[in-house]
């Protein structure tokens, strides 16, 4: 008669299974700890994205600032003396605003230009279209600003277009320009200069502008000129080229950290900025140039994912 009974010959085949069911129950929770890893979830793909994918690129759009206010160079910075440039290719309105509350700052700019003019905190000087010409700003007694983490501004300077001028505005068009300005202190030795500077535009926006960050490949024949939407450029005509091949020019800029550092084809190859190493999210161009057609093998966003997961770099 047979038997129904396990025997020893059995033993292994029986460890075969629970090995396999268990290495199984393993993979399992790995795979749902990992959701977001693999693409499941699309929350990691806050992240870096696949070598063989194109980060988004962000649309910029031009817009033309009629003003500009900057501080002198090796000029002292204080409450009896600020020393300052501006220029306008437009009438204008120019006023100062010394100790301004940030709330309340706010709140007046988020205004129509016409109730920023009427506004009770500035006191407004007309002028006319003129090129760049020094100016000095100064109050006879430096406002209370109290200990840091503070709730006002040591000086606001705001310059906003004539309102005879904004009939035939566009809705992206500049109607002020509105500059932050610190003056360091014993209770807030931070460096002084211009710590934010806003746009107003005539749709009623209110934006930050914001600094790139060149990488110095042209620092050999002089130091970079600006940067803007229509391209980058440096001293005598030279071009500040990409950080990686050193070869093209670069074009692209990097975000967050707005590093302006590659050109189109470098760009794709790369999913971590080579200046700072903090993950690309998106990108912009900064010069006209068409974007590279590489012939990249289509392959499974999970490939990166699995190697980051295993901590393969």
């Amino acid at each position: 008669m047979g038997s129904t009974g396990l025997t020893l010959a059995d033993l292994p085949n029986i460890f075969i299974m629970i090995g396999a069911l268990v290495a199984l129950f393993v993979m399992l929770v790995i795979l749902l700890r990992n959701m977001e890893v693999i693409g499941i979830v699309g929350e990691g793909r806050e992240e870096a994205w696949a070598r063989s994918m194109q980060p988004p690129r962000l649309l910029m759009q031009r817009v033309h600032i009629p003003f500009t206010f900057k501080l002198m160079e090796n000029q002292p910075l204080a409450y009896s003396g600020v020393h300052c440039s501006v220029s306008s290719t437009v009438r204008y309105w120019r006023a100062s605003w010394w100790g301004a509350p940030v709330r309340e700052l706010h709140q007046t700019l988020w205004g129509t230009l016409p109730e920023i003019l009427a506004s009770e905190h500035f006191d407004f000087t007309m002028s006319g279209a003129h090129e760049e010409r020094p100016l000095r700003l100064a109050t006879e007694k430096p406002p209370p600003l109290g200990a840091p983490p503070r709730s006002r501004y040591p000086l606001v300077v705001v310059l906003a277009r004539d309102q005879r001028d904004t009939a035939d505005l566009r809705p992206d068009d500049t109607v002020a320009l509105v500059s932050v300005v610190h003056i360091r202190d014993e209770q807030c030795p931070l460096p002084s200069g211009i710590i934010a500077q806003y746009l107003k535009q005539a749709n009623g926006h209110l934006s930050c502008l914001k600094q790139l960050y060149v990488s110095g490949e042209a620092e050999s024949v002089g130091a970079m000129g600006p940067v803007g939407v229509g391209g980058v450029g440096g001293v005598g005509g030279v071009e500040a080229l990409c950080c990686v091949c050193a070869a093209a020019p670069l074009s692209r800029a990097l975000l967050p950290c707005r590093h302006a550092c590659l050109c189109a084809r470098c760009l794709p190859k790369l999913d971590k900025c080579p200046m700072c190493r903090s993950a690309i999210s998106s990108y912009f161009s900064i010069r006209s140039e068409e974007e590279p057609r590489a012939n990249l093998k289509p392959r499974l966003a999970l490939n990166r994912r699995l190697l980051d997961l295993f901590h393969y770099h």
